[in-house]
């Protein structure tokens, strides 16, 4: 009446096991798309931002006259680790040493992620401090920047200022 089947009592635990294990690996795998979502979803907020500031200082450097100001209001994500307008890396990921403008780079824009990835971009428009002689350093967080066109030197800037 009852079948004697004893492979069934042994094969059990192993089963078992192979489902957690599958589980545990499908379970990773989500995480893991998870963090690169995060990643990839705070990459484009901050390009967004960056490219607000970029595109109203090439509308002011096409189409604005001298001493022009825009206010803009931005705010960069915290896996930011700093951008530069007017300059480009130095070859590693650490915030530039050297802040003076150099008239060659001024024209473009770069920004590193604290995963270290680093982004790099070139505009219309002449970038600088307010001081027109050094470069724009910014960190993380909320910004209200006043962008002026500016001349130095025979040459038009798009002054960055908090």
């Amino acid at each position: 009446m009852f079948h004697n089947d004893e492979n069934a009592v042994i094969g059990m635990p192993i089963y078992l096991i192979i489902a957690l294990v599958v589980t545990a690996i499908i379970l990773a795998i989500f995480l893991y798309s998870i963090q690169i979502y995060t990643r990839d979803t705070e990459l484009r907020t901050t390009q967004t931002q960056i490219m607000r500031i970029v595109d109203e200082a090439e509308s002011m450097f096409e189409y604005a006259d001298e001493g022009t100001r825009v206010t803009l209001h931005v705010e960069l994500p915290i896996s930011l680790r700093f951008v530069v307008f007017g300059g480009l890396p130095e070859g590693n990921t650490s915030e530039p040493s050297d802040l003076f403008l150099h008239e060659n780079t001024s024209n473009n824009y770069y920004y590193v992620m604290q995963d270290s990835r680093i982004v790099t971009g070139h505009s219309t428009a002449r970038f600088s401090d307010q001081s027109t002689d050094q470069i724009m350093v910014m960190h993380a967080g909320v910004h209200d920047l006043i962008l002026e066109l500016v001349q130095n030197n025979g040459r038009t800037y798009v002054a960055i200022s908090e």
